[in-house]
């Protein structure tokens, strides 16, 4: 509070200093103009007043992003004080499940499609056989997709069972136990403890794993591919825990390089099985709606099709790209893009982790799009409308004077340290480049302006009961006039509604 009052007592002593600074110019100004120091000449000329404050810039636009998802974090684009366009991508999630959605959509969209093409030609007896031996064919394909799958999820299986037990189980002390213990030194304790239990929780998936029917079924591949990615987030864990490793005298540089090895090469063989199991799950996809397709056309061949039959169908088609639609859009989501040019501010979030929704992930503000933001005491406030022209000057910027206009006033008050204040927003009349956001600006807001009037030095007035008076020349003496006055303005004149006239000579010598 004490800071708060000083700050307003030293913006007052430097106001009212500038005031008896410019009240001693005038002076001098109007002794020089009339040739005698307590003599004015009533002239036409411009009123202006101003409030004076301090204020500081700021973005005008910022904005925080967060997923609208949870999964977990796969690529990382962006990092504090990135600049960034519109539309770029910030940060991504794993993706490949809606991406094997997503394939077989296509692949629906196809089928139906191709039926209702078929719908539309109708068919002859001739194509029958043809129908029957392209049936025979896609089934063909479908079975070896099939055997090819199964193979790949029996390979997946011995693979991931061999990278645990024989891999990742030697860095372990009682890897099957209820207490798996990491045979390596770490200074971070939350990543040893992250390793013990993911190598707690893999052992069970792997059983039951083993246990399951390797039969190609959708339920057998989502399987597979949950154990597999268990497997390669222990592993991923693993390759930080060894990499972390230094060589001494109980641990030689040769066995922390095949430590680093084993894992690599572990890691390679997760990935491998992996994308061999993603290939031959698109297969098996393609093939099963080849013989969809096949079976359908032959299908529709043997009974033909009516008016009704053909509109079902098209119906069918719009279903099935709607699919298509909705798993894009759930793949949209799955990363952050800015919705602005400007520059990364906040950044939590890091790769590898699970994000929940709801939460900030990035910030982003505006890089040139600045505004001044000051608070209004509420003795000035309401001098101040929304469209008043405003000079401002920087002290990093001496010398220069910069143009704004009052863009908004805030309607409700602020208080601060108790005392009322209100936010008056000040936008830039053009682009100042030079400008960074928290700077300090002294601003002058010119709230009112009156040219061509009447106007009379301000200390020539002579006040009693709240009504003005001046010494009127008259002759060789001076009488006593009421006058009435108007805007008062910052540079000392007050604005002369009625009692004088221009030409008129006043005294200036105040009793």
């Amino acid at each position: 509070m004490k800071k708060l009052i000083n700050i307003i007592k030293k913006h007052y002593i430097i106001s009212s200093t500038v005031t008896v600074v410019i009240v001693l110019g005038l002076f001098f100004i109007f002794k020089n103009k009339n040739g005698n120091s307590d003599l004015f000449t009533v002239e036409k000329g411009d009123v202006v007043q101003k409030v004076v404050v301090l204020g500081k810039t700021k973005s005008a636009q910022m904005v925080d992003l967060g997923f609208e998802v949870s999964g977990r974090v796969s690529r990382v684009y962006v990092d504090v004080g990135s600049n960034v366009y519109i539309g770029q991508p910030l940060v991504s999630l794993d993706q490949s499940s809606l991406n094997a959605d997503l394939l077989k959509a296509k692949a629906n969209v196809a089928s139906e499609t191709a039926l209702l093409e078929q719908m539309k030609k109708g068919s002859r007896p001739e194509e029958l056989s043809v129908s029957e031996a392209e049936v025979a064919k896609a089934k063909t394909s479908a079975e070896d997709a099939k055997n090819e799958i199964i193979l790949k999820l029996k390979e997946s299986y011995t693979k991931s069972d061999d990278v645990l037990y024989n891999t990742v189980d030697s860095f372990f002390s009682n890897p099957n136990g209820q207490s798996p213990q990491l045979n390596l030194t770490l200074s971070d304790v939350q990543l040893k403890n992250n390793i013990s239990n993911s190598r707690l929780m893999i052992g069970p998936e792997i059983s039951n794993w083993k246990s399951s029917p390797f039969d190609g079924s959708r339920e057998s591949i989502l399987l597979a591919k949950e154990n597999i990615k268990s497997l390669r987030n222990l592993l991923d864990l693993m390759a930080i825990a060894v990499n972390s490793q230094s060589s001494n005298s109980s641990l030689p540089q040769t066995t922390v390089d095949s430590y680093k090895s084993m894992i690599s090469t572990a890691r390679t063989t997760i990935i491998n099985i992996s994308n061999d199991l993603t290939s031959s799950e698109g297969k098996l996809n393609t093939a099963l709606g080849a013989l969809l397709i096949a079976e359908k056309n032959l299908a529709l061949k043997k009974v033909g099709s009516t008016a009704e039959t053909i509109m079902s169908q098209e119906a069918r088609v719009l279903q099935m790209q709607a699919q298509v639609q909705s798993v894009e859009s759930q793949i949209y989501k799955l990363t952050l893009r800015s919705p602005l040019n400007g520059v990364v501010t906040v950044k939590n979030i890091n790769l590898g982790e699970i994000v929940t929704p709801g939460n900030t992930n990035i910030s982003v503000i505006s890089q040139n799009d600045l505004e001044v933001e000051a608070n209004v005491s509420e003795i000035s406030i309401g001098k101040i409308t929304t469209g008043d022209l405003v000079d401002m000057t920087f002290d990093a910027f001496p010398g220069q004077l910069f143009e704004g206009t009052v863009s908004y006033i805030d309607p409700g008050e602020t208080l601060i340290d108790g005392v009322v204040n209100y936010k008056v927003t000040i936008a830039f009349n053009k682009d100042y480049p030079e400008i960074r956001s928290g700077l300090t600006t002294n601003l002058d807001i010119k709230t009112k302006t009156k040219e061509g009037v009447l106007r009379v030095p301000q200390y020539g007035l002579i006040k009693k009961d709240d009504k003005s008076f001046v010494l009127l020349e008259e002759g060789s003496s001076f009488k006593e006039i009421k006058i009435e006055t108007g805007l008062v303005g910052q540079d000392g004149f007050v604005e002369v509604l009625s009692g004088l006239k221009e030409g008129d000579v006043i005294s200036l010598e105040i009793e």
